[in-house]
């Protein structure tokens, strides 16, 4: 079809072309058709490149989901990143993505059960210190709830104030991450342990909706706890 319509085409209007003008046109015709060829054979290697990456993300996925079933926690960990890295917009991306977030936050909070004192709130701005010297404010950790509580220093008496399922955001942030937790009121808290002062700090990032969340990136409210004594 390609060659009958060049033959058609000069054939047809020949008498009103120079010679140079011919071989000009024919070679056109000829790289529009090159270059046509080129187009398809690229799209279809990325299309099997990309097959071929959500096959593995998919392989990958199932292999760290055996591995999370079998308590295998540290494998999986690895394996749900390596398949959220090869695609991370496939569907398979995403879905490890949120597996790799709740567990290494699951993971925080597990090696922080326990009780806590709150010492200091604030934000990045400055802090203060608790000031109050008969009551002062108590953190409680479990696997599956945050607790909060207000004792009287001199008895050890508790007051519940409120208690929070722990439960991961389906919303991501700004880095693409689902790394907060979300409570009743739809703020969102992230819990990190501070090594270099030995201290729990919970800090507000936002807040969910239903179109996804906000993002606070200075002034974050933080509150901070040392452990129980």
């Amino acid at each position: 079809m390609f060659w009958f319509k060049i033959i058609f085409l000069f054939s047809s209007n020949f008498s009103i072309f120079t010679k140079q003008e011919f071989f000009w046109k024919l070679r056109f015709a000829l790289m529009k058709n090159v270059i046509s060829l080129m187009f398809i054979f690229i799209s279809l290697f990325n299309y099997g490149q990309k097959s071929s990456i959500l096959k593995e993300q998919e392989l990958g996925f199932k292999k760290a989901q055996k591995f999370l079933k079998s308590n295998q926690i540290e494998l999986a960990v690895e394996v749900f990143l390596y398949t959220y890295k090869l695609d991370i917009k496939s569907k398979y991306g995403q879905l490890a993505l949120v597996k790799f977030d709740s567990i290494t936050q699951y993971q925080v909070i597990r090696k922080n059960i326990g009780k806590w004192v709150l010492f200091e709130s604030g934000s990045n701005w400055g802090f203060t210190p608790e000031a109050n010297v008969s009551k002062r404010k108590i953190l409680v950790i479990t696997e599956h709830e945050f607790q909060f509580y207000e004792e009287d220093i001199a008895t050890k008496e508790n007051k519940l104030i409120t208690t929070e399922k722990i439960a991961l955001t389906t919303k991501k942030d700004i880095s693409g991450s689902f790394n907060d937790f979300v409570f009743k009121d739809k703020s969102l808290w992230g819990f990190y342990f501070d090594e270099k002062r030995n201290i729990l700090r919970q800090i507000n990032t936002g807040e969910e909706s239903t179109e996804g969340r906000t993002e606070i990136v200075c002034g974050n409210s933080e509150f901070n706890y040392r452990k129980y004594e």
